[in-house]
C-alpha cells in the first residue's frame, strides 16, 4: 500500500556527506596555497559570501517544495475525508433500508 522505500533518506545524507567533504577539501585547499593573509581572508570572504547566497537558494527552495507538498497533502486528505464520508452515508443508507429483523435470525 505504501510506496515509501526509504531511498529519499539516503540522497539526503549522500547530499550532506558530499558538501561537508567538498568544504573540507575547499578548506584545506585554501589554508596550504601560499598567499598573503589578507589575499587569503579577501578569498575566503568571497567564499563564505557565495555559499551563504548559495545555501540562501536552497533553503528558499526548499521551503517552496515544502509548501507545495504541504498543499498538496491537504488536498489529499480532504478527498480521502469524502471518500470515508460518503461510505459512511452510503453504509447508514444501507442499514436504515435492510429490514430490522434481519440480525435477528
Amino acid at each position: 500500500m505504501n510506496d515509501y522505500n526509504g531511498q529519499g533518506d539516503s540522497s539526503w545524507v549522500n547530499t550532506f556527506v558530499f558538501i561537508a567533504g567538498f568544504l573540507l577539501g575547499a578548506g584545506t585547499a585554501i589554508m596550504l596555497t601560499p598567499e598573503s593573509g589578507s589575499q587569503l581572508r579577501n578569498r575566503i570572504a568571497r567564499g563564505a559570501k557565495t555559499a551563504q547566497d548559495e545555501f540562501s537558494d536552497m533553503a528558499s527552495q526548499t521551503k517552496e517544495a515544502m509548501q507545495a507538498w504541504t498543499e498538496e497533502a491537504k488536498e489529499t486528505m480532504k478527498h480521502a475525508a469524502n471518500r470515508v464520508n460518503s461510505a459512511v452515508g452510503t453504509t447508514k443508507q444501507a442499514v436504515k433500508a435492510s429490514p430490522q429483523n434481519s440480525f435477528d435470525e
